[in-house]
């Protein structure tokens, strides 16, 4: 309400705005208040836009009602489809523009169409391009919100765009890359960059991308297909690339960095961005590809690095052991990144850049833990294994080896911390005791518990800065997540490599729309994940509501649901309006 100028003191400004309150909800006060504030809300309500409106609204609501009479007992209820996450989702859609986008590159109404339903189905009912056709057809609304009315389209026509989509695959990138930066305000200096497989059902030997290779689900069993990805800092998508499934995360670097500078759109020779990255990728030979290319980087070092700092650890636990002021620690060059995370880091000048020497409680925690249970494991083994010997069950030191050599395997890295030796007899040949203990280099390892090196190519950055840029490779993590379970990038059934890059491009756009989603969320203070607003939401629906009239005509009204709560907050947040339509036909009963 626009009250223009008014004569109240501001210590009553609450008094009107409850008498106003009141006045719009229709309701009575049953507690005196002052005749004139009384007089002032009704003056002001009475000049109010939808005061005024209100009574008109009502006389036009009363001159279109359409009254029927109707037998209550026939009144049924069917063809109900999901709308809610439909709504949600097409926000975002029009906000980027991707129709018109599509348009763009000569898509026909026909094609936007099921486009919107390929994207939209991998958000809403992850699977298969097979199984996004069977959801459009039987279980969403979204066929009447497409461009074109697409309900009794074949399966193949859905291959077909989707072909179609992965051969503009730039030039979408490109827009998009170009529409969020402006429409969600990214900076967009700091690029994540990561690797992920995924892996076919069947054998795969028609399909070219289709190779095995170590998997990251360890389905060792099925040949698989790569996906490099780089995202920024908010997790918003800027490039990918499909390779082959035998494809090493180091070898995937050099082509990736050819493509990014190859893309002059994209203008990142005017601010170089920042590539963070994991182990797999930042080997000696790549950390050098990236210099080269003139970009900056923040990786974790390939090599156990915190092994050369080793006396720096050290005296961090001491201090930490000691209860060491904050002054304490940053006279010994280290600084708590939050009180609450138990998170130390120290920067380490080199050649190169910087190193960030990292101290966390809780990995610390977590690898002593695991590093207590292996050794439980190991020793209970080799106990087993020895009373065997002491029984005289296995004597023969051939058989007794292979059965360390299975214990070794049995626990990789942790295992060769020890020295376990066979007892034999004076011939050499036979095994009488068996004996092990810890080498030197197993007592490094509590101390090293919790550490890692980040390094930097920038010099005279604080330590915070980089563990933050180094932090937020949570979100490529986060993007291949999504891609898997909410976004059904895994299983692969497509037997040609055609069909498996657009399946992999599908899951990429709709990745844009949910980060436009649970952005606009973040921003409304709404962390909640796409999974779980698409829970809440699948209860909005659209119904079709069937009756017969006293003149025995059968009516069916086609109708979405009233939002509830959680609903109405939801699309409060993010700009949704259902503007589909109430649609009424009249038949014979009979039909």
């Amino acid at each position: 309400m626009h009250l223009g100028t008014i004569d109240l003191p501001e210590n009553r400004w609450k008094e009107l705005a409850f008498l106003l309150e009141q006045r719009y909800l229709g309701q009575q006060s049953f507690t005196s208040r002052s005749a004139d504030l009384e007089q002032l809300a009704d003056d002001l309500y009475a000049r109010a836009e939808f005061a005024q409106a209100k009574p008109v609204a009502e006389q036009k609501a009363k001159d279109e009602r359409d009254l029927v009479t109707v037998d209550l007992n026939s009144v049924r209820t069917g063809q109900s489809r999901s709308l809610g996450p439909e709504l949600a989702i097409q926000t975002v859609w029009d906000d980027l523009g991707l129709a018109d986008l599509l348009r763009q590159n000569h898509f026909s109404e026909r094609q936007v169409s099921v486009a919107q339903a390929l994207v939209f189905g991998k958000l809403i009912e992850p699977g298969s391009e097979l199984s996004t056709w069977r959801w459009f057809q039987e279980k969403t609304a979204l066929v009447e919100m497409t461009p074109e009315d697409i309900s009794g389209l074949g399966k193949d026509s859905f291959y077909e765009v989707g072909d179609l989509l992965f051969e503009i695959k730039e030039a979408l990138e490109l827009a998009l890359y170009n529409k969020e930066t402006e429409l969600f305000k990214l900076g967009r200096r700091l690029f994540l960059f990561d690797l992920t497989n995924t892996y076919f059902e069947g054998n795969g030997r028609a399909n070219s991308l289709a190779h095995r290779a170590k998997s990251k689900e360890k389905r060792m069993d099925c040949p698989l297909v790569s996906l490099a990805l780089l995202v920024d800092d908010q997790g918003f998508p800027v490039y990918s690339r499909i390779l082959k499934g035998n494809q090493s995360e180091p070898e995937t670097l050099e082509a990736v960095l050819e493509d990014l500078k190859n893309k002059t759109e994209l203008r990142l020779d005017e601010q170089k961005p920042i590539l963070v990255m994991d182990r797999g990728i930042a080997t000696i030979d790549n950390l050098k590809l990236i210099r080269q290319a003139g970009f900056e980087y923040t990786v974790i070092e390939r090599a156990p690095t915190e092994k050369d700092y080793e006396a720096e650890y050290s005296e961090l636990k001491g201090l930490l052991d000691k209860k060491a002021s904050k002054e304490e620690l940053a006279s010994a060059g280290w600084q708590q990144i939050k009180d609450d995370l138990g998170v130390y880091a120290r920067a380490v000048d080199i050649p190169e850049g910087t190193h960030v020497l990292v101290f966390s409680l809780l990995k610390e925690a977590k690898e002593l833990a695991m590093d207590a249970q292996k050794e439980k494991r190991l020793t209970e083994d080799l106990k087993k294994l020895k009373k065997s010997v002491k029984k005289g069950s296995i004597l023969l030191a051939d058989k007794v080896n292979v059965r360390i050599g299975r214990i070794r395997q049995k626990y990789p890295g942790y295992a060769s911390l020890y020295a376990i030796e066979p007892v034999f007899d004076e011939s050499g040949k036979k095994v009488l005791d068996l004996v092990w203990k810890k080498k030197t280099v197993a007592e490094q390892r509590p101390v090293l518990a919790g550490c890692y090196v980040i390094e930097a190519s920038r010099k005279q950055l604080a330590a915070v800065d980089i563990w933050q840029e180094y932090i937020t490779l949570t979100r490529v993590e986060g993007a291949f997540r999504d891609l898997k379970s909410d976004l059904g990038l895994r299983p692969v059934y497509h037997q040609n490599a055609a069909r498996t890059k657009a399946h992999l491009f599908i899951g990429v756009l709709a990745y844009h729309l949910l980060v436009g989603i649970e952005t606009r969320l973040r921003w409304q203070n709404d962390h909640r994940e796409w999974n779980t607003i698409r829970s809440i939401l699948e209860t909005y629906q659209r119904t079709t509501v069937m009756m017969t009239s006293a003149d025995d005509e059968l009516i069916q009204i086609r109708v979405s649901g009233t939002p509830e709560a959680s609903h109405h907050e939801i699309f409060k947040r993010l700009g949704v309006r259902d503007k589909l339509k109430r649609i009424k036909t009249i038949g014979d009963k009979s039909l």
